[in-house]
């Protein structure tokens, strides 16, 4: 990984935040553009109930061009027109800043505003748990499990 200064982590930092926001209006689009089976649970943030079910519109994407894939413990979003990508993990509420390295990775890679940043990470996942692992020592990510972290307030 190459040397960060204060101003590019601060722009992960803002990139983190960003994933965030998007992904919670991905899965908000997800419950209320999809047919799910248990709705008022997954709002109430039961969201590993959440599942690959027809959208109402019966398009094939959710609105703003989003492709939706869950499986397992995530969702994979990919927009079809700018290619952006998030893999939000599932689970409650909270899950949804969960970020795991490489997943980080692609979603920096994939939005235009952050794609330069790649360029410090000459090994996507190692170098990004690195940092990962450096920001939770410094009490600016916490570790929640497995290999995923989030942003504390």
């Amino acid at each position: 990984m190459h040397a960060l200064t204060k101003e590019t982590t601060d722009t992960l930092l803002e990139a983190m935040e960003t994933y965030k926001r998007v992904a919670q209006e991905l899965i908000d689009k997800l419950i209320s553009e999809t047919s799910q089976a248990e709705k008022s649970e997954i709002i109430d943030g039961a969201y590993h109930l959440l599942s690959n079910e027809e959208v109402l519109n019966g398009e094939e994407y959710l609105s703003g061009n989003w492709h939706f894939d869950v499986h397992g413990e995530h969702c994979m979003f990919e927009n079809a027109e700018t290619g952006q990508t998030l893999e939000v993990s599932l689970g409650s509420k909270n899950d949804v800043g969960n970020m795991d390295p490489y997943f980080f990775y692609n979603f920096l890679k994939s939005t235009a505003n952050y794609e330069h940043l790649i360029a410090y990470f000459e090994n996507p996942f190692g170098d990004m748990l690195n940092l990962f692992e450096r920001l939770a020592a410094q009490n600016v990510l916490i570790h929640v499990h497995g290999v995923e972290y989030r942003k504390l307030l």
